[in-house]
């Protein structure tokens, strides 16, 4: 057998991985039976560790597929490492060839040393089929239309972004708020990269508010607009909260630990928490903190309709002095939010939806102000409606 020189051996692997890198990995993540999901098309989001909000992605780089996990970052590489994380294939060896097998790649290096004479040079169809098949992989990459998030860490790693949270009162950073980095594009069509402040959600997107504004923009969604769950399998109470900031401002006064913690990013996600609820069991012992304006008490209705709540734990608002205000408001203004929460019937709340949206209309939906004339008004106008109706 031929004796191949350091410099031989390693041209060998550089091929290999080479051609490796540059194949799209699906067809080992389907062999494997990783749950995964496809974030636009250039990348994966896998749950590697059965993580409510999974973080392990692998993704075109320069068209090139890589693996990175954010929530454990020992870990990373190509598409052999995540064989070698999930699966009994732990040594190296047997997780390339495995690899290679499921998507039809040689190993030069095995056939090299198998063969005596054969030379095993690329081929120029070789490298143009790999140079090609790259430049695919980079036009897949510049042809993203769908912003992403591409990287996650802890706030506290950052001095700006623990000064931004202080400015809104929040001193002790939950565990789900992130410094997340990732891309967007804007409306001429250009790639855009984001910073900021936010939350992952179960879909593998990201909810972020800017530290600094960009141009208008305060906030953005990284993927699709979704919720985020932050699962404990100790506990069946659960604390529902329209946004991030209500959350973390809940949490300065009561801490979260012990409960499951559901995070809307949007009034307009009511119906996917009501279907989580039911799904996970957590309709029993459930706390809704909703922002004090019609949006958010449409949010609680439409939750507790769909998830059949009669009656749960609410924070309470002074309806007209403080219309908008939500819960971060109240603990810059040095309000203690537990005194607030109270059992409270549906009907409550369906109640003073249907107000707020009778005055909504009374003033040509510019509500700047409410009075408790309104209100008396509005109620008196929906019970006329009502009594017409039965009649």
């Amino acid at each position: 057998m031929k004796k191949f020189t350091d410099q031989e051996i390693k041209n060998f692997i550089s091929r290999t991985n080479e051609e490796l890198a540059v194949q799209d990995p699906r067809e080992v993540l389907v062999d494997l039976g990783i749950e995964f999901k496809e974030i636009g098309n250039d990348s994966y989001r896998m749950n590697l560790r059965n993580e409510n909000t999974p973080s392990a992605f692998i993704s075109l780089k320069d068209g090139m597929w890589k693996y990175t996990d954010f929530g454990d970052r020992t870990r990373g590489g190509n598409i052999v490492n995540v064989v070698m994380d999930v699966s009994s294939k732990k040594n190296y060896k047997d997780a390339l060839n495995y690899s290679l097998n499921k998507l039809g790649i040689k190993n030069y290096l095995d056939e090299a040393l198998s063969h005596k004479s054969q030379s095993y040079e690329l081929t120029q169809a070789d490298k143009e089929r790999i140079k090609a098949q790259r430049e695919a992989n980079r036009d897949k990459e510049r042809s993203n239309p769908i912003s992403k998030v591409t990287a996650v860490y802890e706030v506290s790693t950052n001095d700006l972004a623990v000064e931004f949270l202080k400015a809104r009162g929040v001193v002790k950073v939950p565990n789900f708020i992130k410094i997340i980095n990732g891309e967007y594009t804007n409306s001429k069509g250009e790639i855009r990269k984001a910073f900021g402040v936010g939350v992952l959600t179960q879909s593998g997107s990201a909810d972020i508010h800017f530290l600094h504004k960009v141009g208008d923009l305060k906030s953005i969604s990284l993927g699709e607009k979704d919720l985020s769950f932050y699962k404990n399998p100790n506990s069946n109470k659960v604390a529902i909260f329209e946004g991030k900031w209500d959350a973390a401002a809940c949490n300065q006064q009561m801490p979260l630990d012990d409960v499951n913690v559901i995070i809307a990013n949007s009034a307009s996600n009511s119906l996917k928490v009501a279907e989580l609820l039911k799904k996970e069991n957590l309709t029993k012992n459930v706390m809704i903190f909703n922002q004090n304006d019609l949006a958010g008490y449409k949010f609680v209705v439409d939750i507790a309709k769909n998830a059949q709540l009669d009656e749960f734990k609410s924070i309470g608002y002074n309806v007209m002095s403080e219309y908008k205000k939500d819960p971060n408001d109240l603990l810059l203004e040095g309000e203690k939010i537990a005194d607030r929460i109270e059992t409270r019937p549906l009907k409550y709340f369906e109640e003073i939806a249907n107000s707020l949206e009778a005055i909504q209309k009374m003033q040509q939906s510019k509500p700047i102000s409410i009075t408790k004339e309104d209100i008396q008004t509005a109620n008196k106008n929906i019970a006329q409606d009502k009594e017409i109706e039965r009649s």
